[in-house]
């Protein structure tokens, strides 16, 4: 037996011996003794379960360390990529991926017959994060519905970047085989990647749906009312290129201390040396037409560095600067914040609704789908 193990014996006999006395000690309930005794017994022992604790220090720590131990995570899914990674090796991956000519990037996996033999208007690429399974879950119950995209003549599909857990692969996979609907380029998941996520759905827009007159490039939480958008779409293609909430030329993040411009947002010098951006597109929806995409992508292969990071900044204003491309602007039909549901939402005002979950709470989307269906006939 140890000291240590010795002296936290005496401690508890010496603890049971004060306690084992102390009804003979303190008298009748009204005795002044008892109080008094009351107050010495929880002050004798506080002060040797204190002496207790401090002789046990190590089985204590050992106590709090397992509730974060490293071998336990938190979360599915694996922490952010380095962002110094470019690619995936494709003979680890398990072999040879589908490649797009002119596009230096493969796909993991593809879904090349989506627009084959079908009468498709317009194609929704959506860029998503192998994350967000509830956002992609929910859209195939609204306007991915199978339904739905044959009366609308509209076909969607979920870009997705390379992930380096095999379990997070293997769910991926899974979920692609029972929906069909996921395309996953072998550029890495970063946020830096953002603006190649994009150019990689304006290529696969234009190599497997090329029968579509128009692209629709939106975020996974982004709410699209697509019966107000084909309204707008249909006396637009011989007249208009994109269609989108179209800023104004705004100035270039270089210090993060500025007011309003956030770390996320700064730019060197080196990556765009100029001080003013062109206009460009609200990035979580906008609409380009065949014609515009491929002179897009005409200027973007010519380019001999890496895109810039700013998706919106650089495939919405930089890429078409040049272009004396035909913008429709509806501004004043979307909605970046939404406070609380409005009838406005549903009822073809607005075009584009950012984050209504995310904004308003959870099943604020679906109330707005279900109204929306009802306001244009689509329920019983």
């Amino acid at each position: 037996m140890t000291m240590t193990s010795v002296a936290q014996r005496k401690s508890r006999v010496l603890l049971a011996d004060w306690l084992g006395v102390k009804t003979m000690y303190m008298g009748s309930r009204s005795s002044p003794r008892r109080v008094v005794a009351a107050v010495m017994v929880t002050g004798v022992a506080a002060t040797l379960v204190t002496v207790m604790m401090m002789m046990e220090p190590r089985a204590l720590s050992l106590t709090r360390q397992a509730r974060h131990s490293p071998r336990v995570s938190p979360s599915p899914f694996p922490p952010p990529l380095p962002e110094h990674l470019n690619t995936v090796d494709t003979e680890a991956a398990g072999g040879q991926f589908d490649t797009i000519p002119g596009w230096p990037y493969g796909m993991r996996i593809n879904e090349p017959d989506t627009c084959k033999d079908q009468d498709v208007y317009l194609l929704n690429t959506i860029t998503t994060n192998p994350t967000q399974v509830y956002h992609r879950n929910l859209i195939r119950k609204m306007w991915a519905r199978k339904d739905i995209e044959k009366r609308l003549k509209i076909r969607t599909v979920f870009i997705i970047a390379a992930v380096r857990s095999e379990v997070t692969q293997r769910h991926l996979q899974e979920e692609s085989d029972k929906h069909r609907d996921i395309i996953q380029f072998d550029f890495l998941e970063t946020r830096r990647n953002l603006t190649v996520k994009s150019l990689a759905a304006l290529h696969w827009f234009r190599a497997y749906c090329g029968n579509a007159s128009w692209v629709l490039k939106c975020d996974v939480d982004a709410y699209i009312n697509f019966w107000a958008l084909l309204d707008v779409l249909r006396p637009a293609e011989g007249s208009q290129d994109a269609v989108c909430g179209r800023s104004k030329s705004r100035s270039v993040c270089r210090d993060a201390n500025t007011i309003g411009c956030l770390q996320r947002y700064v730019v060197s010098p080196e990556e765009y040396p100029l001080s003013i951006y062109p206009p460009y597109c609200s990035g979580f929806a906008y609409v380009l037409h065949r014609r515009l995409v491929d002179r897009m992508l005409e200027v973007d292969g010519k380019r001999t560095g890496p895109p810039l990071f700013l998706e919106d900044a650089y495939v919405t204003g930089l890429l078409p600067r040049d272009l004396n491309a035909r913008w429709l602007n509806v501004r004043r039909r979307i909605m970046v914040v939404p406070e609380y549901i409005r009838p406005e939402y549903h009822n073809g005002t607005f075009l584009f609704v950012h984050d209504l979950d995310g904004q308003i709470g959870q099943g604020a989307t679906s109330y707005v789908w279900q109204k929306t269906l009802q306001y244009y006939g689509m329920v019983p």
